[in-house]
């Protein structure tokens, strides 16, 4: 017979109550309960725990090893009850918050802003592409360009990413405006991870065969590389305006992409991941005009 942790709290109840019928009134249950469960439990153990006689009880050496162990599971129970209360309660703690390389530096106001509403609160932010597994608790919230179709996971628009074609400052102008123009010209393009983001999808699908072709696996190295003559391509809204790369169109050739915010289900009833959540959603209502490119 395999040992049921719920009869452990039997052996907490004998000792406080002194008594099997104690012990029931404790439990809210009937004496036969109690002693049921009792002898499931010395059955399970392959020992004798008390020694009934008459309304005492009279507890073996290995009954009083069995309480201790009771005693301590009860203790780290309630403890890992104040803990989850306290979470949903409290905001305090660390959040760990996955974003692409280039929104690090965008993002990076809310970490103040959180630790100023909520001197308990840490926000971690890491810049990766490899995506995150949430339900691992690789981090707490994650910023992804493709909405999840998991039913484990949460998401929230955050706000529209805009992108632009953009060239060296000493770069011939205008820059190349149709499918051919483009072909012509040396390209930066951008690792596979983005492959599906529609500003780095737009500028991949206009590359021929005989098209000049540079690929990095940042977006940072791809604004540099640009500045540096190496080709034209695609960056985000905020960085086209600012930066060597400064020889922009007037509007962006792609569709915009969509930032949505995710996390795990199990996280819907934290505090600390609601409250950056929020912190989130209004830096995204504050900035996206900047991230859409609609305002300079």
């Amino acid at each position: 017979m395999d040992l049921e942790w719920s009869d452990l709290r039997v052996l907490a109840a004998l000792a406080k109550g002194g008594s099997v019928a104690g012990a029931a009134r404790l439990l809210g249950v009937d004496s036969s309960t109690v002693s049921r469960r009792l002898t499931a439990l010395e059955e399970a153990l392959g020992a004798q725990l008390v020694v009934r006689s008459g309304r005492e009880l009279t507890w073996t050496a290995e009954g009083r090893r069995a309480l201790e162990t009771a005693e301590r599971v009860a203790e780290q129970l309630e403890a890992l009850t104040r803990e989850v209360r306290a979470a949903k309660t409290g905001v305090s703690g660390l959040v760990k918050v996955s974003c692409t390389p280039a929104t690090v530096l965008p993002l990076s106001p809310i970490v103040a802003q959180g630790r100023a509403r909520h001197p308990g609160l840490t926000i971690e932010l890491t810049g990766q592409l490899a995506m995150v597994d949430l339900a691992k608790g690789e981090a707490d919230v994650a910023l992804r360009a493709v909405k999840p179709t998991t039913t484990d996971l949460v998401a929230r628009r955050g706000v529209d990413i805009g992108w632009f074609l953009v060239a060296s400052a000493d770069h011939p102008r205008p820059l190349p405006s149709t499918d051919d123009e483009i072909a012509d010209q040396p390209l930066v393009l951008y690792h596979a991870a983005l492959a599906e983001v529609p500003g780095p999808k737009w500028i991949e699908q206009r590359r021929r065969s005989h098209t000049p072709t540079m690929r990095l696996d940042n977006p940072d190295a791809v604004t540099y590389a640009i500045a540096s003559g190496a080709g034209i391509g695609v960056v985000r809204a905020r960085r086209s305006t600012t930066g060597p790369a400064s020889c922009g169109s007037s509007t962006s050739p792609s569709p915009p992409s969509h930032l949505w915010i995710v996390y795990h289900q199990s996280h819907r009833d934290s505090a600390r991941v609601r409250a950056v959540v929020d912190l989130l959603v209004e830096h995204f209502a504050a900035e996206g005009q900047r991230y859409s490119g609609r305002t300079p």
